[in-house]
């Protein structure tokens, strides 16, 4: 909840971190804890941020236009459930 009042507030520097985002992230072995995309941690909001934030630099975008696109590529490709496995 707070990642989406931080986009709000702030598009050009944060992103919503949800479980989409993460499970592709994780696919992608981009992170490597905390598999199930659920109960994020501080520590998974900062390395997904400093993820994004890295992305949307080199690209010369937002940080909300990284982590949407990934959203959109997750929900496009994901077959099944999201909680609870595939």
């Amino acid at each position: 909840m707070a990642s989406a009042v931080l986009t709000l507030l702030d598009p050009k520097r944060y992103g919503v971190i949800d479980i989409r985002v993460w499970e592709l992230l994780y696919a992608l072995r981009t992170v490597t804890r905390n598999p199930g995309a659920v109960g994020f941690s501080f520590n998974n909001w900062h390395e997904f941020l400093m993820i994004i934030r890295h992305f949307a630099k080199k690209l010369e975008c937002k940080a909300r236009d990284i982590e949407r696109t990934l959203f959109m590529a997750h929900k496009q490709h994901r077959k099944g459930r999201l909680y609870g496995g595939r």
